[in-house]
């Protein structure tokens, strides 16, 4: 009783903080009453706050205003920027007032005329008033600086530098200004020397604004583009451990316009930068030909069905092509260029071309994917620009100017914005797996380097009110929620393991705990609703699994893309098909996207459907999570398992595991971590490294779970399955002819070193099938180390009873280096 005691009392001691501190600062808020939007009062210095920005949905001088708003936000939140941009209906929203709910600010900022407020809202803002981006940053810098040795200066116009120029500013905790070409303004000028100003750093391209500050006495440092902004602060030792990457052209280029905006917050909160990737971006741009009635074209290849034949125009350049079909049905054909214009197909570099191959149009690089299942609506062929290897090419040249790669990456934006790589599913395919996964590597080998997510959201307002809800999320935790945990449809394994950590489980969420749109009558079997509802224990964990059969539209039976639930701040991760495919949508309408809209912290699922091979990714990001990595790191480290089984069973050209490899991807700040509740209650397995013997040992215990058998497993309905579960290892999953998915459960043996392996020994020789399968692979680092990994078997399990056949609880290799 004494622990709950103590934390009522200091919970009761903490809301009378907060309103003595909102009394504190009451008078600031007499700028919101009618009259006296102009008055200006001084701010509480750190603690809680948020900022709003009036932004219009076209290019316009507000964008530039947010930017200048996330230092000043940086500054004020003690480095934990919470700046949510506001649409031109100028409302706080229920998403918003949900947020604001939970977090409990001290005090309220809004840039531009005040919010409209939410239903049952009471809460004041302080006004901060301007007309234009240069007369903000003046209005930002008085009030949240005293002084200021070093300030930032963007050229208004430069949008891609002004991103960059925005996260720099938050890092060097300085105001941002913006300039015109030749000069700042008066009023700036005035801002500069009252703040007494003694460095400008001038980003972006205004050599004659530069040469003006210079004039006035400042020390100017000039930065013209993004690489020299991180060789700079290479130079300064100011380390950026975190890339959030954006396309800014996405004010205008793409469907969901401004996500980019969200970047300078995530950078000023993860010790990041941002990187510009200026792509006029093709995403699976569709061409369609016509079926050749008389003769196909000179240099036509074999077709087994009539050729197609059409015409793409890129990059301002025309050119033919003709789609041939394969000689049975295994083939599923290829595509033909005609690059030199001369009307034969057959000359050098003009084919055949599959899914997943690169072709030069107009002196650019394209991917190229072929049939209708690859993206929505009809085509022949598909064109996207870039192709992986360019982005990958222009990230490490950022890397380069950095001195290293950063450990986090954040690709914000839709693929319109910038493209996931086209991966062929396997040599006799000519299905394409969309994916991230690629830019998490830095090196040769297949192996992730860096903990990578992707930012989507279903507009400008949401993306920042995301960032802004991970930014903070240890000030949001409460423990009605963040103590709870969920499983949802099939998935009913995962229980012992949150509960491992302190979780508790939320009841079970099925088919029957949904709601009925219609009753079931002696005529009609009823209708339930599609998703769960407000009152569901589902909108109260922290964590949620999930698995059944989905797509973009929902998480199976759980939830969909036009759910209005909110949720408490939670994790979400599916083994379901398809949630988070975003070639189908020409709008990018998303159930992954609806989830962060309305509470989720991130995501992990698959782009196309998913199989049984994908529950060792499941588990082994859980694993990661649970003990305290982070999302992105949890990832890689699932990611970098099924990297090792594929080179292990020689799958790099396709297979079960290459195939789950490429379609699993995380949507959300990488960097989030998860608050993890407690310590294992009971050790899980782990890996003991000593000199040259590494020992593996297991999880100090087994659970066995009965599962909640899918629909499907038609022989297994009302029969007892079952699976084991163990903190810290995974099982590899997959389809037999008994009509269930077999699962046998490994452990990844890994050890880092500076030498060269010969050969590893197992020590013991356990009973069969348990030990390992006597293959190891290597993966090689840039500082001349390597991690060797293989994965152990320390149990055999018999899934129809239940039972443990044999185990044992620890397995030695002894590391034989060369000389």
């Amino acid at each position: 009783m004494m622990p709950c005691l103590s934390r009522l009392l200091a919970l009761r001691s903490a809301r009378r903080a907060a309103r003595a501190a909102l009394a504190l600062v009451s008078f600031a808020f007499l700028g919101c009453l009618p009259g006296l939007h102009g008055l200006q009062a001084a701010p509480v210095e750190g603690g809680r706050a948020v900022f709003a920005v009036h932004l219009p949905s076209v290019p316009a001088w507000q964008d530039f205003a947010f930017l200048a708003t996330v230092p000043a936000a940086t500054v004020r939140c003690d480095g934990e920027p919470a700046v949510i941009a506001l649409d031109e209906s100028g409302a706080i929203t229920r998403e918003m007032d949900d947020y604001l709910r939970r977090y409990k600010p001290q005090a309220l900022y809004c840039l531009g005329p005040l919010p409209r407020q939410a239903a049952n809202t009471r809460r004041q803002w302080h006004a901060l008033d301007a007309d234009s981006a240069d007369a903000a940053a003046g209005v930002l810098a008085r009030t949240f600086w005293k002084s200021a040795d070093t300030a930032v200066v963007c050229r208004e116009g430069e949008y891609g530098m002004a991103l960059v120029a925005s996260a720099l500013a938050a890092r060097l905790r300085s105001p941002l200004f913006f300039s015109t070409a030749e000069n700042v303004s008066a009023g700036t000028a005035g801002v500069l020397k009252g703040l007494a100003v003694h460095k400008a750093i001038v980003v972006g391209s205004a050599p004659k604004a530069a040469a003006a500050l210079k004039e006035t006495g400042l020390v100017v440092v000039e930065l013209k583009d993004a690489s020299a902004v991180l060789a700079w602060m290479r130079e300064q030792k100011i380390a950026a451990s975190y890339f959030a990457v954006v396309n800014p052209l996405d004010r205008e280029a793409t469907v969901i316009k401004k996500l980019s905006l969200a970047a300078p917050l995530l950078a000023a909160a993860r010790q990041g930068i941002v990187v510009p990737l200026p792509y006029k971006t093709l995403w699976k741009t569709p061409f369609i030909g016509a079926e050749c009635k008389a003769s196909p074209p000179k240099g036509t290849p074999e077709s087994r069905r009539p050729p197609r034949m059409g015409l793409t125009t890129v990059n301002g350049h025309p050119f033919a092509f003709v789609v041939t079909s394969g000689k049975n049905d295994k083939d599923y054909g290829a595509v033909n260029v005609d690059l030199n214009g001369n009307g034969d197909f057959s000359d050098a570099g003009e084919g055949p071309f599959r899914t997943g191959d690169t072709v030069t149009l107009g002196g650019q690089r394209y991917s190229l994917t072929l049939g209708e299942e690859n993206g929505s609506g009809k085509a022949d062929v598909r064109l996207t620009f870039p192709c992986a290897g360019q982005v990958v090419a222009d990230l490490k040249a950022f890397y380069a100017a950095m001195g290293r790669p950063p450990e986090y990456l954040c690709i914000v934006g839709f693929p319109d914005a910038i493209p996931q790589a086209i991966v062929r599913e396997s040599a006799d395919s000519n299905r394409d797996l969309p994916s991230d996964f690629p830019f998490a590597n830095t090196d040769g080998d297949l192996f992730a380097e860096i903990a990578l997510g992707r930012l989507i959201a279903e507009n400008v307002s949401l993306a920042t009110l995301y960032v802004s809800r991970v930014v903070t999320y240890p000030r949001l935790l409460d423990p009605s929620w963040s103590t709870m945990a969920g499983q949802a449809r099939w998935e009913n394994t995962y229980a012992r393991l949150f509960e491992n950590v302190g979780f508790t489980m939320a009841p079970h969420h099925d088919v029957d705990t949904l709601r009925w749109i219609e009753k079931p009558t002696d005529k009609s079997k009823g209708k339930r609703a599609e998703a769960f509802d407000q009152d569901s224990p589902l909108t109260r964990v922290a964590v949620l699994t999930h698995q059944a059969h989905s797509w973009w539209h929902d998480l199976g039976q759980t939830y969909d893309w036009g759910s209005d639930v909110l949720l408490a701040p939670t994790l979400v991760e599916s083994g379901g098909c398809l949630t988070t495919a975003l070639d189908r949508q020409p709008d990018f309408h998303s159930v992954v996207a609806r989830l962060m809209r309305n509470g989720a912290v991130g995501f992990q699922g698959n782009a196309l459907p998913g199989i049984a091979y994908d529950e060792q990714q499941r588990l082994v990001f859980w694993n990661g999570v649970l003990d305290g990595e982070t999302i992105g790191c949890a990832h890689r480290g699932a990611q970098n398992s099924v990297v090792a089984v594929v080179l292990e069973t020689g799958q790099l050209s396709g297979g079960p595991n290459h195939y789950q490899l490429y379609i699993r991807g995380l949507f959300g700040d990488p960097a989030f971590a998860l608050k993890v509740p407690s310590p294992p209650r009971s050790a899980p397995a782990h890996v003991e490294v000593k000199d040259d013997l590494v020992s593996v040992r297991a999880p100090a215990a087994w659970w066995p779970v009965r599962i909640r058998v899918p629909e499907d497993w038609k022989k297994w309905k009302d029969k007892d399955l079952y699976v084991l579960r163990g903190a810290g290892t995974y099982p590899n999953r997959h389809w037999i002819d008994a009509g269930y998915d077999a699962e046998e459960t490994y452990v990844d043996a890994t050890f880092r070193t500076g030498r060269k392996v010969k050969r590893i020994e197992q020590v013991q020789s356990p009973p069969q099938p348990l030990g390992w399968t006597g293959k190891y692979v290597v993966d090689e680092h840039a500082d001349g180390t390597r991690t060797y990994r293989w994965r152990v078997r320390l149990v055999d399990f018999d899934q129809p009873k239940g039972t443990i056949l044999s185990k044992v609880d620890r397995l030695d290799y002894r590391i034989v280096f060369e000389d």
